[in-house]
């Protein structure tokens, strides 16, 4: 701001404890939250369709087999490169800058493996006319992979935006 003598001053920066917690709040909301449970929880919408009624049963609990979620890994993981990739240029120490270039190292190597595994729940989620004994177990190791790797992305996002913020 400018006062009336040309003198250039600048307000303090309030910082309001509720607030900073809401922003944090809402980042985890939009950046984790929606990605990871909006696409399951709108799965159970297709039983209103009368033409996918009968398909939808268990529908949300098959995409979870299949690895669906890796989608979600993948896009975390790229999000996390962007903001540890803006990042890089104000990195104070070498330490810092190490810390920062493991980080996107560690994501990438997440958005190579997600896209392995979503290839393999792509093609193994062909439509069958009935489940084998045999095909339960892959499918559960699919499916659980996908829920670890989606925890462990959520949270090293969130690790590293908090660092960098």
């Amino acid at each position: 701001m400018i006062d009336s003598g040309g003198i250039i001053f600048a307000l303090p920066k309030l910082r309001i404890p509720m607030i900073d917690f809401l922003s944090h709040l809402s980042w985890l909301f939009f950046n984790i939250g929606v990605p990871v449970c909006a696409p399951i929880a709108l799965l159970p919408l297709l039983s209103f369709s009368r033409f996918y009624r009968q398909s939808s049963k268990g529908i949300a609990i098959r995409s979870v087999q299949d690895g669906q979620l890796l989608w979600v890994v993948i896009s975390m993981c790229t999000s996390a490169c962007y903001e540890i990739g803006s990042a890089l240029g104000e990195a104070s120490t070498k330490n810092t800058l190490a810390f920062m270039l493991a980080g996107l190292l560690w994501h990438v190597l997440f958005i190579v493996a997600a896209s392995i595994l979503v290839l393999f729940g792509a093609a193994d989620s062909t439509q069958h006319s009935a489940y084998h004994r045999d095909d339960e177990a892959p499918a559960r190791r699919l499916m659980w992979s996908s829920l670890i790797m989606t925890v462990i992305v959520a949270t090293s996002f969130a690790l590293s935006h908090y660092s960098l913020s």
